[in-house]
């Protein structure tokens, strides 16, 4: 069995633009539970479902929420699969077949900002969930999410992941202050 490399201290979960890293017991969204609950099944006694497992039938209730993330080189680029059109419609345009870098040229920052986050789901081959407030999008509206990120792969090794959020989008609320 491979050796997985040390974990990241923080998957960039203070970053405002992301919002918080939260537990997956704290998930609230049924949407989301459901995604868990999916991925659970599929992987079974494994430490996580292999990218097969996950086919467009399994994850209909959510496939819309989920963008499929496939993991270049052991992590040193991510690669936008397949990007349903809930996340399409928060992100503003398709980022489906763009990588971080390219990515960053269309949305300079954007792809930096993701990338801590992406390496600690390939380190740590765990899901990780998020939820908050985001204040500035790509679209420039404010919305609530919760999101969680679930590692595909076989045995340690993660070579895509799913990315699945709910979002809603806020109107006539000003930004908090943090």
């Amino acid at each position: 069995m491979a050796k997985r490399p040390p974990s990241p201290a923080s998957p960039a979960a203070e970053n405002e633009l992301l919002g918080q890293l939260t537990t997956l017991n704290a998930i609230k969204s049924s949407l989301l539970l459901k995604a868990l609950a999916v991925w659970t099944e599929k992987k079974g006694a494994r430490r996580m479902p292999a990218r097969d497992d996950m086919t467009p039938r399994a994850m209909a209730p959510f496939l819309r929420n989920t963008a499929l993330v496939k993991v270049i080189d052991g992590g040193r680029e991510y690669q936008f699969r397949v990007v349903g059109d809930a996340v399409t419609q928060v992100q503003g345009e398709s980022y489906q077949g763009l990588t971080l870098t390219e990515v960053d040229k269309k949305l300079p920052g954007y792809g930096a900002l993701l990338r801590p986050v992406h390496d600690v789901v390939v380190a740590r081959a765990e899901p990780l969930a998020f939820s908050g407030h985001i204040r500035r999008s790509p679209t420039g509206r404010m919305f609530f999410h919760e999101t969680v990120i679930l590692p595909l792969g076989s045995g340690d090794a993660v070579d895509h992941f799913l990315v699945v959020v709910e979002h809603v989008f806020e109107s006539g609320v000003e930004p908090r202050d943090t």
